[in-house]
């Protein structure tokens, strides 16, 4: 009885060890099987951008609607410049005011310039003494005073003509006899320190005709630099869509008030259509950019699309806990690969489920 028991218990150990085992090898079949399809599965994506306003202020008007297609830089909304367009007539008028300031200025710095030329002629007169011509034209006008003091001194003696003629003719003869003798001597020192304040005051004012020209132009340019400014954002005023694109959510209406980087819109591009999978570590060598892979979808089963490797990461993205009956549980680190995707007759949609087959 005892042997028996004793039989029947191994027999029910050795049952129970072979059910186990078979159905370990079963399970590592089932693994294997699945790993054998290489399927990466990942969720499509689009170029979605996100429209801001750059300016604030009130929407005159929405041009477009939701769901409608849109050609790049077509407009979106506007916005109500009225103020803009106000401050920048300011500007212009500034901007003109200015020029002429810098005009006016130039003509006072060249007339200051003129005369800073003239009392330095007049200086280097006086401190180098008279040109020889100058001395020639004077000992000229002193000869003929002389000459006439002569003759009128003559026949004044004999009675043919009165004092007050000799008088004259005697005055005008002494002041010919100076200008001869300052040509000839040179100026006297006041006279030459009176020169060197003309052409002291001259430099001041040229000095401030040129500080004039600096500030007018200094004014004329930071009018200039507001009517661009203005320009920009008279510019932005008109919100345009930097991708052609189906408007898939508008965030405003017309009348609303806007601040600052708010969002009006997202336009979406279908043409350009990306699917983003993880890989293995292992499975990297079966990948490389620029190659072209087949894309199935859940919602088209009997089609496949063609896509194209652009980017590998280099990078890994995570790490998965994975069985090897080799090296037992280890970590597997996985790449992000990107694949852009043909989508010419639009029939791929952002988040549908996707999948690629890596041929073994």
């Amino acid at each position: 009885m005892t042997k028996q028991f004793t039989l029947t218990r191994k027999l029910l150990v050795f049952f129970i060890i072979s059910s186990l085992l078979l159905s370990s090898v079963l399970t590592g079949c089932t693994t294997s099987s699945a790993e054998d399809l290489n399927l990466l599965q990942g969720n499509l994506e689009a170029e979605d951008v996100d429209i801001n306003t750059k300016i604030p202020g009130k929407i005159l008007t929405i041009e477009v609607e939701e769901g409608q297609y849109i050609e790049k830089d077509d407009v979106i909304a506007t916005i109500d410049a009225k103020d803009l367009a106000a401050k920048r007539e300011g500007l212009v008028a500034q901007a003109n005011a200015a020029l002429a300031a810098v005009d006016i200025a130039k003509a006072q710095q060249q007339a200051a310039e003129g005369q800073l030329e003239a009392a330095k002629a007049l200086l280097s007169k006086a401190q180098n003494g008279a040109r020889s011509e100058d001395i020639q034209k004077a000992q000229a006008n002193y000869d003929i005073m002389k000459k006439s003091y002569d003759r009128i001194l003559a026949l004044y003696e004999e009675g043919a003509v009165a004092l007050a003629q000799l008088d004259e003719i005697e005055t005008k003869l002494k002041v010919a006899e100076q200008d001869l003798s300052i040509a000839k001597s040179g100026a006297r020192a006041e006279d030459i320190e009176a020169a060197k304040g003309q052409v002291a005051a001259a430099q001041g004012q040229v000095a401030a005709a040129a500080g004039s020209v600096i500030a007018a132009n200094e004014k004329y340019t930071q009018a200039t630099a507001g009517i661009t400014e203005v320009d920009t954002y008279i510019t932005d005023a008109a919100i345009r869509s930097p991708l052609s694109g189906y408007v898939t959510s508008l965030n405003c209406s017309a009348g609303e008030m806007l601040s600052t980087g708010m969002n009006l819109a997202t336009i979406t591009n279908l043409d350009k259509i990306t699917l983003t999978v993880n890989a293995d570590e292992t499975l990297l060598p079966k990948f490389k950019e620029n190659q072209a892979v087949k894309v199935s979808v859940l919602s088209y089963k009997d089609e496949e699309f063609n896509g194209k490797i652009v980017q590998i990461n280099k990078k890994p993205d995570f790490a998965i806990k994975k069985a090897s009956n080799e090296n037992g549980d280890f970590d597997l680190i996985t790449y992000g690969i990107k694949i852009e995707i043909e989508n010419k007759d639009q029939k791929l949609r952002p988040g549908m489920t996707a999948f690629i087959n890596i041929e073994e």
